[in-house]
C-alpha cells in the first residue's frame, strides 16, 4: 500500500513540475543568423505553439503542413502564434529555411542547430509540440503526429482566450 501511495505521489509531483515548465534561458537563431533568447518569442504576450521538427522527419512536415492549412482560419478567432523550431544541424539549416519558405508556412522559423533548446525542453523525439500560455508557461505538450491532432491544439488554444 505504501509503495502504491509513493508511486502515485511521485507521478503527481512529476506531472505538476512538468506543467509548470517555463521556457529555458537558451539562445536560438533565426534564418538570418541573428541569435536571441528563446524567451523573446513571448514578447507579444500571446499563446505560442512551439513545434519542434526536422527536414528529415515526415510526420513533422505533415504536422506543420496541417497547422499551416488551418492557421489563417484560427487566427480570425484567436490571437496566437506558431514558432517552428528546426532541430537540424548547421549543415541542414539552409535546407530547413528553404523548406519552410517553399511550403509557405506562415510561422516564425527558429534554428536550434546545436539542439540546446531541444535538450533544455526535454524533447526526446520529434515531432514534439508545446503550447505556452501568454506568460510562457507550458500548458500542453504532445509527441508525435496523427492526422487530425490539430483539433486538440485548437481546443487548448480556445481555452487560453
Amino acid at each position: 500500500m505504501r509503495a502504491c501511495v509513493l508511486v502515485i505521489s511521485l507521478v503527481l509531483l512529476f506531472l505538476n513540475g512538468f506543467s509548470q515548465q517555463q521556457l529555458p534561458a537558451v539562445t536560438v537563431e533565426n534564418p538570418g543568423g541573428d541569435r536571441y533568447a528563446i524567451k523573446e518569442v513571448m514578447n507579444d504576450s500571446v499563446p505560442v505553439v512551439l513545434a519542434f521538427w526536422a527536414t528529415t522527419c515526415k510526420p513533422c512536415i505533415q504536422e506543420l503542413d496541417a497547422l499551416s492549412e488551418v492557421f489563417e482560419d484560427w487566427r480570425e478567432k484567436l490571437d496566437f502564434k506558431v514558432v517552428a523550431v528546426s532541430t537540424d544541424d548547421s549543415r541542414a539549416a539552409l535546407r530547413a529555411r528553404s523548406m519552410a519558405e517553399g511550403r509557405e508556412w506562415p510561422f516564425e522559423l527558429l534554428l536550434d542547430k546545436n539542439q540546446e533548446l531541444k535538450r533544455a525542453m526535454n524533447v526526446n523525439s520529434i515531432p514534439f509540440l508545446f503550447i505556452l500560455d501568454k506568460t510562457g508557461k507550458v500548458v500542453y505538450s504532445h509527441c508525435g503526429y496523427t492526422p487530425g491532432a490539430e483539433a486538440e491544439v485548437l481546443n487548448v488554444l480556445e481555452k487560453l482566450k
